[in-house]
């Protein structure tokens, strides 16, 4: 099953030193992109910890999410059609929010009161992760 390596792929890269926006836009774009973007992580790297690591801003899975959809399915011209990207990042933050319960980093933190090494972070970055597989694999169908 897709989502299950995903969230596996999402995890480890978090273990390994990326941090939330970073692992999950580099795995979402490394299983369903046609053509590897160089860019990813880099992109992502402001996003973790709810911007720049403040806690105070929009959860880092979800940015790093929003990130990839971007780079899946954003467009390159002015003029050309959004719809797509808006429709799938507007259903992944609709799924997050039901998941966690918010989309803001310190919120969500404060719900997972203590936690050693970032395990309680990882967990949520492998399965937003595996939320917007799902999404994403239900849209191909």
């Amino acid at each position: 099953m897709i989502r299950e390596d995903v969230e596996k792929k999402a995890f480890d890269y978090f273990e390994g030193g990326f941090h939330c926006a970073e692992a999950i836009s580099k795995t979402i774009t490394e299983f369903f992109a046609k053509e590897l973007s160089s860019e990813i992580p880099k992109v992502a790297s402001g996003f973790g910890g709810g911007i720049g690591k403040t806690k105070e801003d929009v959860c880092g899975a979800l940015t790093g999410g929003v990130i990839a959809l971007g780079c899946l399915f954003g467009r390159m011209e002015p003029g050309k059609d959004l719809k797509d990207v808006c429709e799938l990042t507007s259903e992944f933050r609709r799924r997050f929010i039901d998941e966690f319960g918010s989309t803001n980093c310190q919120t969500i933190l404060k719900g997972f009161g203590e936690q050693e090494n970032m395990q309680k972070c990882k967990k949520l970055t492998a399965t937003a992760a595996g939320i917007l597989s799902e999404i994403l694999v239900e849209r191909e169908k």
